[in-house]
């Protein structure tokens, strides 16, 4: 069974460099469901699928591998074996993604895994919209919520 930090909060308020603190105090692994959705998207460019190809995507997604890891204090995120923490924080990506992140086939694909990562120890949820929709078996339920005091002052 996981571990789970639910952080809510407004935009700007702080969530995602809780999220990084917690999981670098802990050890854990948060279960970056973006970087997971950044890398189907950057496979499916890279392969130069379109969004519209589904039965493409399908296909590529019978064989996509990701993985995130805590590496040397730092948490990565791998495609089929590659580290692509930095290629995935792209333009690129930033555009896309959304897009991509949308078509059911790849939620369908997506969710099961994250599902799986919320049950195993090692890792944890950072964001509170996963409370309820994986989290069920999870032993140690948390919740904080972060306020913004304006540009730079925040807290929680």
């Amino acid at each position: 069974m996981g571990f789970v930090v639910a952080i809510d909060g407004p935009a700007g308020s702080g969530k995602g460099t809780i999220t990084k603190l917690v999981g670098e105090k802990l050890g854990l692994i948060n279960i970056d469901t973006g970087a997971m959705y950044r890398c189907v998207t950057l496979k499916a460019l890279n392969e130069g699928i379109d969004i519209t190809e589904i039965d493409k995507l399908e296909k590529m997604l019978e064989d996509i591998s990701i993985e995130l890891k805590r590496e040397n204090d730092k948490q990565v995120v791998l495609l089929d074996g590659k580290d692509v923490s930095k290629e995935i924080r792209t333009t690129r990506i930033d555009e896309y993604a959304p897009k991509y992140s949308a078509i059911k086939c790849i939620r369908d694909k997506m969710t099961p895994l994250q599902r799986k990562m919320g049950e195993m120890r090692k890792y944890y949820y950072g964001r509170k919209r996963y409370w309820n929709s994986s989290i069920s078996k999870c032993r140690c339920k948390n919740i904080f919520r972060c306020f913004s005091r304006g540009k730079g002052k925040k807290k929680v």
